[in-house]
């Protein structure tokens, strides 16, 4: 839309917005007029608005989208998101004694809130991150929340961050609220005086919170409509037992202490994620979630058999992740409905055999090539990651670990060759390699190569946006056939940037590549005379293709 406005149209916005902080208040609404009538950003509908105030810090960063128009102030002050991080609103009020930094933040929290209610407004979520608690501090958090219950909160989210074992205890009126669907805690403590009543109960987050069975029981119990259950870094769990819960969407147990076993009973379960520590063995027992479609596993005990057990389980299983399994060492994974698989850092695996013909993504982190595929016709994203690894301070690269990786490499690149649109990108440290076809790939004898296939989902714009984005290459090297013009579109690309790029206007800290990028020089592989050159260079030089030239530019940023 905003395509269709004039050049002059643009200008008279961007000058008469220019000017704001100089006109009287009756200048000032007969501007909002003209700039809401061009202004597109002004025509979003309100629940887009509301979502995008959702997305920012705090109150505060909230309150300054009021300058952008009419319609931003008088949403911004209904907004019924409210956020406050303590840390943040004591810095913006220079604060220097912590008695007068607490004194701040409780006001500047018990004024933004009787500025709601006076407005009637409901509250649907409150966010509280509370940096520096002490028992001061506990009543005014248990007024607020108090205040957001009686004005029908919807969610809440509390991050209390403890020092010297001082723990907040969480009000009795929050286990008692009708309204409430969803709940995040971090870093408090659970008691309950009364009976459990969240009938909403839809999403639970426990972070660093101790609880145990009898505690789980109460809240399942009374939440017969939780859909997301969550615990992180949680103590007291020794044994978890999840059941009874039909709208049960996903359960997540990551890194807590001491669970023995895990077993839940949801015959709706889509997800299950799992990290585990290296030394407590943990059994997981999921018969009854046969619906399950995405499994995360991070278990260092887990065995061959155990895996095959659990896969076997699971027909419609559609996403499987499998990190730092370091017992694992054969695998066998065979299903027509996996879609993504990832092996990432699992060291002792020494043969995974997939087949998997509709597998579309498919990720590997280590230092060797265990795996085959009997059919990757679907793939359409590939990433391959290979480190050296160390041993009693020896250090063994790829070929040392595994001298047939180069060999299973190019049977996988010779079964996708035909796959259309397919390119594959090649990283070894500050050096990229793009192959325009899986044909007469080069690869160089490093230990610390970064492989990935991709199929640019539009343009090749977007295949370079994405590499320069996330690496700066030294030396950008593409190999295709000399009838290609994909070496000339890159280079155009590349120094078409503009010496000053207005590309990132709203991103002061995380601007694109062509902010970095100083300088481009095609690298001619012609005899030096004399000149030293990098190993890369020379490799580059010393590995000619056969049906493909190479085209080589040195980036400097």
């Amino acid at each position: 839309d905003r395509k269709k406005l004039s050049g002059e149209d643009l200008n008279t916005i961007d000058e008469t917005v220019g000017q704001r902080k100089k006109l009287s208040g009756e200048d000032l609404s007969e501007l909002d007029h003209r700039v809401e009538s061009r202004d597109i950003i002004s025509q979003l509908p309100e629940h887009i608005i509301h979502h995008i105030l959702s997305l920012l810090r705090d109150t505060k960063d909230a309150a300054r989208t009021s300058i952008l128009s009419r319609k931003w102030r008088q949403i911004w002050t209904s907004f019924s998101i409210l956020k406050f991080d303590q840390q943040k609103i004591q810095e913006q009020e220079g604060c220097l004694e912590m008695r007068n930094k607490t004194k701040t933040f409780k006001d500047f929290v018990a004024n933004s809130l009787n500025n709601h209610l006076k407005q009637k407004l409901s509250i649907q979520k409150l966010v509280l991150h509370i940096t520096s608690y002490d028992l001061e501090l506990a009543p005014h958090m248990d007024h607020w929340i108090n205040i957001a219950i009686e004005n029908n909160m919807k969610e809440l989210d509390l991050h209390v961050v403890v020092k010297k074992s001082r723990y907040y205890y969480l009000p009795q009126t929050v286990f008692a609220s009708n309204t409430i669907t969803g709940l995040r805690l971090h870093g408090c403590k659970l008691k309950f005086r009364s009976n459990i009543k969240l009938p909403q109960l839809q999403k639970l987050y426990l972070h660093e919170v101790h609880v145990d069975q009898q505690i789980v029981d109460n809240l399942i119990s009374s939440c017969p409509l939780i859909e997301d259950l969550r615990f992180i870094h949680c103590t007291g769990l020794q044994n978890l037992q999840v059941s009874s819960l039909l709208k049960l969407d996903r359960v997540e147990v990551h890194h807590c202490h001491v669970p023995k076993e895990i077993k839940v009973n949801a015959p709706n379960l889509q997800t299950f994620w799992y990290c585990g520590k290296k030394s407590l063995p943990c059994k997981i027992d999921l018969v009854a979630c046969v619906f399950l479609k995405r499994l995360t596993l991070e278990d260092a005990n887990m065995t061959d058999e155990m895996f095959e057990d659990q896969f076997a389980r699971f027909p419609f299983l559609e996403i499987l992740d499998l990190s730092k399994c370091n017992n694992l060492k054969n695998l066998t994974i065979s299903s027509t409905q996996l879609k993504k698989l990832v092996l990432r850092g699992c060291k002792n695996l020494m043969e995974a055999d997939i087949d998997a013909p509709n597998l579309f993504s498919f990720e590997y982190k280590g230092d060797k090539m265990p795996f085959s595929f009997s059919n990757p016709s679907s793939l359409k994203a590939a990433k391959f990651s290979f480190e050296p690894v160390q041993i009693d301070s020896h250090e063994f690269h790829l070929g040392d670990a595994d001298p047939l990786w180069f060999f299973r490499l190019r049977e996988l690149l010779e079964k996708l060759k035909h796959s259309s649109g397919l390119k594959l990108i090649v990283r070894s440290k500050k050096n990229v390699i793009i192959h325009e076809e899986l044909e007469e790939v080069l690869l160089p004898p490093k230990s610390d190569l970064k492989l990935e296939i991709i199929k640019p989902l539009t343009c090749f714009e977007d295949l370079l946006d994405n590499l320069l984005r996330t690496c700066h290459p030294e030396i950008l090297s593409i190999v295709s056939s000399s009838s290609s013009e994909f070496p000339k579109l890159v280079y155009e690309k590349m120094m078409h940037r503009g010496e000053n790029p207005n590309c990132c206007p709203y991103n002061t800290q995380n601007k694109c590549w062509r902010h970095s990028l100083k300088g481009i020089k095609i690298e001619k592989f012609e005899p030096a005379y004399g000149k030293s050159t990098s190993d890369w260079i020379a490799w580059l030089k010393s590995s000619p293709t056969l049906q493909y030239q190479t085209t080589s530019y040195r980036l400097s940023w």
